[in-house]
């Protein structure tokens, strides 16, 4: 019996953003660019939430959103976080809308 061995796949990955904006007209031009660019589908993104909570249940603050994108691996959504088209195309179009957090979480 051959025991080749097996690549493991690898883990799922998503990208949390949180956010206060001050300046939805900014925060709308950086959606559209983001829409319009294709860079999350090309990385294998796509959105599970963004928006404001449902119920914010404890500690949550007011006035916060959130925004959780899924990635099929911790590689494909570095590549599209430090991606040229990205930091330099598309994410300076939110400077100055708001207070951002952004972290990248292995999934469980």
């Amino acid at each position: 019996m051959d025991s080749a061995p097996t690549e493991t796949a690898p883990r799922a990955a998503y990208l949390l953003m949180t956010a206060r904006v001050a300046d939805r007209e900014k925060m709308a031009a950086y959606g559209d660019a983001l829409d319009a660019s294709g860079l999350l589908e090309a990385h294998g993104g796509r959105f599970e939430l963004a928006g404001q909570p449902a119920n914010a249940v404890e500690g949550w603050p007011v006035g916060v959103g959130a925004m959780l994108v899924h990635f099929p691996s911790r590689a494909a959504a570095e590549a599209f976080w430090f991606s040229a088209k990205y930091q330099q195309d598309i994410k300076p179009l939110r400077r100055s809308a708001g207070t951002f957090q952004a972290a990248i979480f292995d999934a469980v």
